[in-house]
């Protein structure tokens, strides 16, 4: 069991189990105030591993700040739409999927973006309601009354889906927007316990555990004395006074509010945007000079300096330099983490991260430690990467303290 978290303000656990059966966990999840999302791998030996884990690193990279749905539903695209081209780029296989629910949550509301056949349920005065559809067949047959929930719980296709990221660039997600009061409970999990543990059991778990985490507990070994036949994730969300709302307040929102003057409210709005503009500017560029990433280019690793990408034509990355390191000696596991292009907080932790990877490797294991010893950045190409450099004077600071103390670093 993993992933398991609580925060004071944010009463929340999230935890998943590989399940009594299966050698692998398929299973993804996230979660990071106000959003949270499972993703189920789909494919088996086709990488369901690696299509879950993709979508949830772009969810999180695309996600709104607050609920919209519109927007959610958009980075659940981006998703799949990633998934899509890893398995053209390689970093898993063909037909691999998954599916994906997530929630984000504030200020009364709960907004809703799906994929698939993982769940979401909201427990409101210990009586637990299905928040998503079944993107199924069982589930199909279900809706148009040619199945009941026990037959559906039965049925030999209760495991095939309709609707998955990786699947088709053009993928249509569910939304829902819900109002959510204090002291409702939400569930987002996979089939693993779904398909396993009824949902009264989950009803009596859910109103029977006053904290989170035990809560989630209790319903992973649910799952697992009833078989454990599949992975098993889930997160359980408790409404605290921030997100929910209450009878008065949601009676308030319903109330006119008096008219105020549009002309004012428009300056007021145009100086505050020109300010946003202004400080989220800085404050990118002062979060792209700390950054760093590594990516492959022609079979060898390079360090880079900034983020990948660019913003209105204005490349990110600073400085790149190439190392000795060569992708196809390194162990798969970090080949699939290279192909993300994994981003570091600064350079010093780019160059550990490398390090460590190239200490791991069996390939590597008679030589990493000179390597190590002698540096890892290419000698011949750390002219080009400080002249790459010489347009941010903190970037040069930075590199020379590194020159001074490792010896080869850009």
């Amino acid at each position: 069991m993993s992933k398991k978290r609580s925060r004071n303000a944010v009463p929340f656990a999230a935890l998943t189990h590989v399940g009594n059966v299966r050698a692998l966990n398929e299973d993804s999840l996230l979660a990071l105030p106000p959003l949270y999302a499972v993703a189920d791998g789909l494919g088996g030996h086709e990488s369901g591993e690696v299509a879950s884990a993709l979508a949830i690193d772009t969810l999180r990279d695309h996600a709104p700040k607050h609920p919209d749905a519109v927007a959610l539903a958009r980075a659940v695209q981006s998703a799949n739409q990633t998934v899509i081209s890893g398995i053209v780029k390689g970093l898993g296989r063909e037909g691999m999927g998954t599916t994906m629910t997530a929630v984000m949550l504030e200020s009364g509301r709960a907004v809703f973006a799906q994929v698939g056949d993982s769940r979401a349920y909201l427990l409101r005065n210990r009586r637990l309601s299905q928040v998503t559809e079944d993107h199924s067949v069982v589930g199909e047959m279900m809706r148009s009354g040619h199945l009941t929930a026990e037959e559906a719980r039965r049925h030999p296709q209760r495991s095939v889906i309709t609707r998955a990221l990786g699947s088709d660039p053009n993928l249509n997600v569910d939304t829902f927007d819900v109002t959510i009061l204090r002291g409702d409970r939400l569930l987002v999990c996979t089939d693993g316990l779904s398909t396993m543990v009824e949902d009264a059991e989950i009803e009596q778990i859910l109103s029977s555990s006053l904290d989170p985490n035990h809560a989630a507990e209790k319903l992973v070994q649910a799952a697992l004395d009833a078989g454990g036949n599949d992975n098993i994730s889930v997160i359980v969300v408790d409404v605290n006074e921030e997100q929910g709302a209450n009878a008065a307040a949601l009676k308030a929102m319903k109330q006119k509010k008096p008219r105020s003057k549009l002309w004012l409210w428009a300056l007021i709005w145009t100086a505050l945007v020109a300010a946003a503009v202004a400080g989220v500017y800085f404050l990118t560029m002062n979060y792209i000079e700390e950054r760093a990433y590594l990516n492959n280019q022609d079979g060898i690793i390079y360090m880079h300096k900034g983020v990948p990408g660019e913003i209105l034509g204005f490349n990110l990355t600073l400085a790149s330099a190439p190392t000795v390191v060569e992708f196809d000696l390194l162990a798969p596991e970090f080949q699939a983490s290279i192909g993300l292009e994994p981003t570091f907080e600064n350079i010093d932790y780019a160059w550990a991260e490398l390090e460590m990877m190239v200490e791991r490797s069996p390939l590597y294991f008679d030589s990493a430690e000179r390597l190590i010893y002698d540096g890892l950045l290419a000698e011949e190409s750390s002219d080009d990467a400080a002249e790459n450099g010489d347009g941010d004077s903190d970037g040069d600071s930075e590199s020379s303290s590194s020159d001074d103390e490792e010896g080869d670093r850009p």
